[in-house]
């Protein structure tokens, strides 16, 4: 399938699943104040999606700027999605754990999210915890997160959604490069998701090897808001100024946001063919219309997502490392 009738065809499903859930004022929290673009990308998608609720975000906030906010029992409360849930990055997954507890009366919506537990005592702890708290629904973004959300959490209303990101409007934020470069990259991961540390044989030998390119440097774009933010940050975290968090939270808002995305755009513009361990990596380039090889991460997150959403876009394919 073409990827401009693919794309119309994902969004159509969030839409179907996710729409009549947000029916009243929300509350939009654990927003990605850090460096990886890709959780940017599910950010972004989230906000042009709930652009046609007609219902107010009341308050948004990331897990370092979040404060115990006062949020009405009929306000729904929104979680951003991603690959975090469980126990692999439990930081993220400690924190929605916090929100819901705070907030046993209202209800939950837990944006598409991969689910990978290491330790099988956290999965047995979680189905304890999600049993007390049925307000809570959840979305998988696989087959396979789907089904394991739907054994371990049966009092849970369990959905399964595409990724965010692909309610991105790319061209909002740069022109997409459709003439060839005769470029390849390779999207290598740098982090404990990288399966192997080996270039795969299939690769070609003029691929380029980047992670995000956040990951490799910070532009000098990036000097000044980073030293006020690092200000506010030391701040906030001495006196617990709400003011300040705000200040971080209009400040990734408006700047490093759609900076962010500039940045992918610009990062992906220059290359024609695209192996990439990053999952959105591989989700912004076929949006872009690139030719694409979606490769595996540590636990099997990207074939998984491959093998729910990507089978029938033509110019998206998997490749099986060696």
């Amino acid at each position: 399938m073409n990827y401009l009738k693919k794309l119309l065809e994902l969004r159509q499903i969030i839409n179907q699943q996710l729409l009549p859930l947000i029916d009243f004022n929300y509350v939009y929290l654990e927003l990605p104040y850090y460096e990886n673009i890709g959780d940017t990308l599910i950010w972004e998608g989230t906000l042009r999606f709930l652009k046609q609720v007609k219902h107010k975000c009341l308050y948004s906030a990331s897990l370092s700027t979040y404060y115990n906010h006062n949020i009405p029992k009929d306000t729904l409360i929104l979680l951003q999605g991603g690959g975090n849930f469980g126990d692999l990055w439990e930081r993220h997954h400690k924190f929605r754990k916090e929100i819901i507890e705070l907030h046993p009366q209202n209800r939950v919506i837990i944006f598409p999210q991969t689910v990978w537990y290491e330790n099988s005592e956290n999965i047995k702890k979680d189905e304890t915890f999600f049993a007390q708290h049925p307000n809570v629904t959840m979305c998988a973004r696989d087959k396979v997160s789907y089904s394991f959300m739907k054994e371990h959490f049966p009092k849970n209303t369990i959905l399964l959604v595409p990724d965010m990101a692909f309610f991105i409007d790319f061209e909002k934020y740069g022109q997409i490069n459709n003439k060839e470069t005769g470029k390849v990259l390779y999207a290598k991961r740098l982090d404990k998701e990288l399966k192997t540390d080996t270039t795969p044989s299939f690769i070609p030998p003029n691929a380029e090897i980047h992670d995000w390119p956040t990951f490799e440097y910070k532009a000098t774009k990036y000097d000044r808001a980073d030293y006020i933010v690092g200000w506010l940050n030391f701040f906030a975290n001495i006196k617990g100024v709400k003011p300040i968090n705000r200040l971080i939270d209009l400040m990734r808002i408006h700047f490093y946001r759609p900076q962010y995305l500039k940045d992918c755009i610009n990062f992906i513009n220059q290359y024609d063919t695209i192996y990439s361990t990053r999952l959105h990596i591989a989700i912004a380039s076929a949006m872009m219309g690139k030719t694409v090889y979606l490769m595996d991460n540590s636990y099997g997150k990207n074939s998984n997502f491959y093998d729910t959403w990507l089978t029938d876009m033509e110019n998206v394919d998997k490749e099986i490392q060696d």
